[in-house]
């Protein structure tokens, strides 16, 4: 995305209502999720999307703040562990190389 095109879509995004914002940043993680996890599916590495019940919470239309918080954890820790698994595999196919 351009420089330019960010600070647009950064506007809009101020522009909103917290709950609109807190749903934008949750779709965003959503899809990053998929992808890390895609990203490992591609290259057989064996990795699990991690879901729990504070992922859940946010089906609530009356989630908390708390809630919101707990599920971004849950998709961070998520991202993150796709991402480990991908560059673990990575790093075991250099060191065959």
């Amino acid at each position: 995305m351009e420089k330019e095109d960010f600070n647009e879509y950064m506007e809009f995004f101020k522009s909103q209502p917290l709950k609109e914002k807190q749903d934008i940043i949750i779709e965003q993680l959503k899809m990053l999720m998929g992808l890390t996890n895609s990203m490992c599916k591609e290259l057989n590495v064996n990795n699990e999307i991690l879901l729990n019940k504070e992922i859940a919470d946010l089906n609530n239309k009356d989630y908390t703040e708390d809630d919101f918080a707990e599920a971004l954890i849950v998709y961070i820790n998520s991202i993150q562990n796709s991402l480990c698994d991908f560059n673990n595999h990575l790093s075991d196919i250099a060191d065959n190389i």
